[in-house]
């Protein structure tokens, strides 16, 4: 669908004029290793490029220091120093992403008041409070979307902070099974999200499940957004096991099973190389290859040793020949709010295994495109992945089946862009004119 056939004359006849300012606020660093946040709002910047008279887009990072970046004649980059980093607590050096924890930004504030809309992509760190002080004060329309389930995040990486600080101790049962710490933020961090959410003119969610609840909770101002696949990046044809025994040294005959992201706690990365280790040893030749990296990388590479590879992050070239190079994928993440990396492996041609618990299983067809396991259960992993080992028949028609998956039903970025984004912020430009008038 084209963006355009959304708007109304009067919209248009205001397009003419001047595009709608959007100012998009990822409190995140910019980079090789950014996880999918990050490269989302990179992919909708891009398809932005396309729409130079209907939006001016500037989507806001976080750096080391400030810079700005222009992808395209309507769409920059502004990176911001943080003011008070998490990477200045040393006991918080294993968290996977570092953000600002101050409650206002005065260099972001400054460029605030000059967009007509503002979007925020958390509800929780510096970008967030000061976008939401600013719009009030400007009354400027604040629309907000979920891109990680940073409560349950909170609640993991809690409870680890309090393991490397007090080990097996008294101390650490008390905090976290007598006073359970760990699960009070997640609850604190639950409340936070929705009193801002209730703030804000739309709610943008990952997760169709979580669409009813929303409206019930914020009056209906609630949509969905999706995430997008590059379909000539990420494809089957890349294949080439010549190049992956020569780069990598994996023997051509040897099952791949390819994981992506953060080696974490939070992605659950060590219940798949324990689900290999059971492989391995039932004599099953398989190799674990994880493209990302993170704190539980050397426990994977201890766990595998020759028979997995960790190379940390790779460019995205690289990463869309894994991919078509691979045989299955695997995402044991159980907290997951909308996975870039399953449509990748989709779109490349890959069966994909993926943890109920994290709802990406609304992207799998049980048994057609890949199977939706239980995520604490190691050996389960394991049965599924022997089971595609001894069918290779069965695995090339799944392989068929994921890249027609995402040929039919994934949309591109640039749909996303046109029909989950810019109709929700030209309404509540809309709507902010109408309350001016």
């Amino acid at each position: 669908m084209d963006s355009r056939t959304l708007a109304s004359p009067t919209v248009i006849a205001v397009r003419k004029q001047r595009p709608l300012r959007v100012g998009v606020l990822v409190d995140l660093p910019l980079g090789v290793s950014a996880g999918g946040h990050v490269r989302c709002w990179e992919r909708l910047a891009e398809a932005a490029c396309n729409f130079p008279g209907e939006v001016d887009l500037t989507v806001h990072f976080m750096g080391t220091e400030a810079d700005r970046r222009y992808i395209g004649e309507n769409v920059r980059y502004h990176i911001e120093p943080p003011v008070f980093s998490t990477n200045r607590l040393p006991f918080l050096s294993h968290v996977p992403d570092h953000t600002d924890l101050s409650p206002w930004h005065p260099r972001l504030a400054r460029h605030l008041s000059d967009y007509d809309v503002i979007h925020t992509t958390d509800a929780y760190f510096a970008y967030a409070k000061t976008a939401m002080t600013v719009g009030q004060r400007h009354d400027i329309p604040i629309v907000n979307s979920v891109h990680t389930n940073t409560p349950e995040y909170a609640r993991l990486f809690t409870a680890q902070t309090i393991e490397r600080l007090f080990g097996d101790s008294i101390v650490s049962s008390v905090l976290l099974s007598r006073l359970q710490v760990a699960r009070r933020m997640e609850r604190r961090m639950l409340r936070q999200l929705a009193t801002y959410q209730r703030q804000c003119t739309f709610v943008l969610v990952s997760r169709p499940d979580q669409l009813d609840d929303l409206r019930g909770l914020i009056g209906g101002r609630v949509g969905l957004l999706r995430r997008g696949i590059d379909r000539k990046l990420f494809h089957p044809a890349r294949r080439d096991r010549g190049w992956l025994a020569d780069r990598y040294g994996i023997p051509p005959e040897r099952l791949v099973i390819l994981a992506a992201g953060r080696l974490n706690r939070g992605k659950n990365i060590l219940l798949l190389a324990e689900a290999v280790r059971l492989l391995l040893d039932r004599g099953i030749d398989a190799h674990l290859f994880c493209a990302g990296d993170g704190e539980d990388r050397r426990a994977v590479i201890d766990r595998l040793g020759p028979r997995t590879s960790c190379p940390g992050s790779v460019e995205p070239e690289e990463l869309a020949r894994l991919y078509a190079s691979a045989d299955v994928f695997a995402l044991p993440s159980r907290i997951e709010e909308s996975a870039n990396v399953l449509l990748e492996a989709l779109a490349s041609g890959l069966p994909v295994l993926v943890a109920r618990d994290s709802g990406m299983g609304r992207a799998v067809r049980e048994n057609e495109t890949g199977q939706v396991l239980p995520g604490g259960e190691p050996d389960s992993w394991r049965c599924a992945l022997a089971e595609l080992t001894a069918q290779p028949a069965r695995r090339r028609a799944m392989a068929g089946a994921a890249r027609e998956y995402a040929e039919t039903v994934v949309p591109s970025w640039h749909d996303v862009f046109a029909q989950d984004l810019l109709p929700h912020w030209e309404h509540a430009a809309r709507q902010r004119r109408k309350t001016a008038a």
